[in-house]
């Protein structure tokens, strides 16, 4: 089968690999679609330590189960699915929590397990017992359900910030994760939805959204203050990888309001400074977000299938499988929001 196979940094090759095969306690699924998350990207640029190579990868997906295990229960061929991706142990403290998204032995999908960008794909029994195989509603399409878990990342950070209607939204960072915060942000109910976007060619993308105001970095105080009655945001949304957006976030938020830092900044540049006076003085709650758990799954696809979501303004492309370096060449050129890849989308077809 076709397959995308990373082998270290900036080393990912397109290969025939063989089939994965069904055994007693797994799943055997044929994949319909997978997204390009931007820890795709960094794999295809500076490489991830813990993505143990040789290692097909891609983990935003939508499948169809072929075969069913003897042993498995609950599944059947035909049934659509979707996964949060990181596999826990479920048995350490922080799983015994519930945070499960924070488990320090984790096993990833697309680091430990084989991803989905091929043609086949094998759902462990790790992931089955845990909880992390999520049906799809039957009126969500393949392509919506690939933004499953990407939109379950959103839902868990919008659900730490507290986002809630007729709040004030702002996104620092329009790619396509600040996109799906947008359309998530009004599906909670929020009534002024802004986004911050330094790259031109997205924010005429970003324009497309309905009820989203999108502005440049130099307009961003002002605009903020002119649309919060000069008070600033409920909510501020750091999607940007950016040490100096993290930093800014803080004058944009209105007293008494949240800053959640989304987006992560590398090993190597991740301190940043606060005015801690800004925090104390305007009481405001400083929070991450990281990954999802299979009840933000859960959720995202559930959002989908009530229509929540506006996703077919979220996918700009769709290519082949094959066309994998030309999705990771829109995303390095900011000229995309979510690029979906099909198995079995001929080579030189694109959408």
């Amino acid at each position: 089968m076709k397959a995308v196979v990373y082998f270290g940094p900036g080393d990912i090759r397109i290969e025939k690999r063989p089939e994965p095969v069904l055994r007693d306690d797994n799943l055997l699924a044929k994949v319909k679609c997978c997204a390009i998350c931007g820890t795709d990207l960094k794999l295809a640029t500076v490489g991830n330590p813990r993505c143990r190579p040789p290692r097909i990868i891609g983990h935003e997906f939508t499948a169809e189960i072929m075969k069913v295990g003897s042993n498995v229960k609950g599944f059947a061929p035909g049934d659509r699915v979707t996964m949060a991706t990181t596999v826990s142990c479920g048995e350490c403290r922080l799983c015994r929590m519930g945070l499960n998204n924070m488990c320090g032995t984790a096993k990833p999908v697309s680091y430990d397990f084989d991803g989905a960008f091929a043609e086949y794909m094998t759902i462990p029994p790790e992931a089955i017992t845990g909880g992390n195989v999520i049906k799809l509603p039957d009126n969500v399409p393949d392509a919506a359900g690939a933004l499953s878990e990407p939109l379950s990342c959103a839902v868990n950070s919008q659900e730490i910030s507290g986002v809630k209607a007729v709040d004030s939204v702002l996104i620092i960072g329009g790619g396509p994760l600040g996109a799906i915060h947008a359309e998530l942000a009004k599906a909670n109910g929020a009534k002024t939805v802004m986004i911050v976007q330094r790259s031109k060619p997205r924010q005429s993308m970003l324009k497309e959204l309905d009820n989203v105001t999108v502005f440049g970095e130099t307009e961003a105080m002002d605009a903020v203050m002119e649309l919060t009655q000069g008070l600033g945001a409920d909510h501020v949304i750091v999607c940007a990888p950016n040490k100096e957006a993290q930093e800014n976030s803080l004058k944009l938020a209105r007293k008494g309001g949240s800053v959640n830092f989304f987006a992560s900044l590398s090993k190597d540049a991740a301190v940043i400074e606060i005015d801690s006076r800004l925090v104390h003085y305007s009481e405001l709650r400083i929070s991450g977000a990281s990954d999802s758990r299979p009840e933000h799954v859960e959720k995202a696809a559930q959002l989908l299938s009530a229509g929540k979501i506006n996703w077919e303004k979220l996918i700009t492309h769709q290519l082949p499988l094959e066309n994998f370096d030309k999705g990771i060449e829109l995303m390095k050129n900011k000229q995309c929001l979510k690029v979906l890849l099909y198995p079995d989308l001929c080579k030189g077809a694109e959408q």
